[in-house]
């Protein structure tokens, strides 16, 4: 096995309107806390050459995902496991009504920074001379179940740090929590995230966030946020134990299924959408009012089926599967459970981010990654059960891939 990191800094201008908490905020950067960075990585063995890439971004558009993989694929690459951490201290990349005003000009640009870390990545392949895996849980009051308090929350940190002949380490690590530990901030950063890296300051770091739709910090402000990333490393650190250097790599394909909708039932759901908001001025109720208008322009074309593909490689014998939503946890534990996988990385904010997929629980509570999230993300409330259905899927997939040894 060869393995290779680069990094490339993607941190936009002052005044671009940074993405999240809340709606129509006009929160212009000021200034720089930690730059933002794409990570690449690219692992290789026999036929497979895996591209492993995070952005410190809220997410991707489809388009820049698919720039980074045709670049990827032109250099040999079989295939890309791409993410983006969920930091809300970055720009929108992807236009999210009312939650940050994209910059065609910082968008613009944005693939092409990040195939810069890709090919440097490509230019530092070296022999792996050992490989290890780390799990173990991060103790403490750090994070909580936001969507259900007595909802399960994973506190392990998960990831691998592979040995390279003449070279520094290299991590491929990650936990599940929202980028919101700095809140309303107007100073670019890559929130817990870029601190975990910082107390990994002998390895080259690859940050993969976990499934963070339904978990937040307990409490949050910069000394938490330090606090966390330091505690999250060591643990890291300390859980670490030799594994075999192997090395698959493929898809899983998936489908979910969207509520049908007419006519009446988009009027319906604004309507009571700016009933709770409490009237037509309020900024939810103006997210609501837009995506009312444009899904009436196409309701006759509006989809039924959502197809995708989740990434996912096998190294070490550890799976880790990377999913296009923020997911929420109880669809991690299923996963892991299905595939008999306890130490499985299952990854969220995939390639395009498609928005939150909540379990049929949280549906039923009519909550705000339910309903009023698929506003912003214009997109139709996904049918009840299909974050489980979900699960099921890519259990059954990748049980047929790994029995056919791809």
């Amino acid at each position: 096995m060869r393995a290779g990191f680069g990094i490339a800094e993607i941190t936009p201008p002052v005044g671009t309107e940074l993405a999240g908490f809340g709606y129509y905020l006009e929160r212009r950067m000021e200034g720089i806390r930690d730059p933002l960075h794409a990570r690449a990585a690219v692992l290789e063995e026999g036929e497979v050459r895996q591209l492993i890439v995070s952005c410190e971004l809220l997410g991707l558009s489809q388009d820049v995902a698919d720039a980074v993989i045709r670049h990827g694929r032109a250099c040999g690459c079989t295939d890309a496991m791409i993410v983006s951490v969920h930091t809300h201290t970055g720009p929108a990349i992807k236009y999210h009504e009312g939650c940050g005003e994209v910059s065609p000009a910082y968008v613009s640009g944005l693939a092409g920074k990040i195939q810069q870390a890709v090919d440097a990545a490509l230019a530092d392949r070296r022999e792996v001379t050992g490989l290890a895996f780390g799990r173990a849980e991060v103790r403490g009051d750090w994070i909580y179940n936001r969507a259900d308090p007595e909802g399960p929350v994973d506190r392990d940190v998960r990831g691998f740090v592979l040995e390279r002949a003449g070279g520094r380490k290299l991590a491929l690590m990650g936990a599940a929590c929202h980028g919101v530990f700095l809140g309303r901030t107007h100073q670019a950063s890559a929130d817990f995230s870029g601190e975990i890296i910082r107390n990994l300051e002998d390895m080259d770091t690859v940050y993969l966030n976990g499934l963070c739709g339904d978990i937040d910090p307990l409490y949050t402000g910069e000394e938490r946020m330090c606090a966390f990333g330091k505690q999250a490393a060591d643990t890291f650190r300390t859980s670490l134990h030799p594994v075999p250097v192997s090395l698959q790599a493929g898809r899983l394909p998936f489908s979910i299924h969207l509520t049908r909708v007419r006519r009446e039932d988009i009027l319906r759901a604004a309507e009571e959408a700016e009933r709770r908001a409490g009237g037509r001025d309020e900024p939810a109720a103006r997210v609501a009012r837009t995506w009312e208008k444009e899904m009436l322009e196409k309701v006759d074309r509006l989809p039924e089926e959502e197809p995708g593909t989740a990434a996912c490689m096998v190294l070490g014998g550890i799976p880790v599967l990377a999913l296009p939503f923020e997911g929420f946890t109880a669809i991690g534990l299923r996963i892991r459970e299905g595939i008999g996988q306890p130490d499985a990385m299952v990854l969220g904010c995939a390639e395009e981010l498609r928005g939150y997929l909540p379990t049929r629980d949280d549906i039923a509570r009519g909550s705000y990654a339910a309903l009023e999230s698929t506003f912003l993300y214009k997109r139709l409330p996904a049918v009840p059960g299909e974050a489980e259905r979900l699960a099921e899927q890519l259990i059954e997939a990748y049980q047929t891939e790994t029995a056919g040894g791809k």
